[in-house]
């Protein structure tokens, strides 16, 4: 639930409008500067570290959701 509000906010939109298998940029319009502060407002929510590499490979929604599962120690429980 964590993800899909926080993108929810960097797209401005409703959380129940966030497509699972939406492109980033296309279909919820975060710029670079949007994706670098959500990457950002993750890391404080989850306690985490995304690498900027990491970063600048996401595209979709579901590559997000699948590299926060890789990090986040509990898994995808809290995201």
């Amino acid at each position: 639930m964590v993800l899909r509000a926080v993108l929810a906010r960097a797209a401005v939109r409703e959380v129940d409008t966030i497509p699972e298998d939406g492109h980033l940029e296309q279909d919820l319009n975060i710029d670079s500067l949007a994706l670098a502060e959500l990457v950002t407002d993750l890391e404080q929510r989850l306690t985490v570290v995304i690498p900027d590499e990491d970063t600048g490979r996401l595209k979709t929604v579901a590559q997000l959701r699948a590299l926060l599962a890789r990090l986040v120690p509990s898994g995808m429980d809290t995201l």
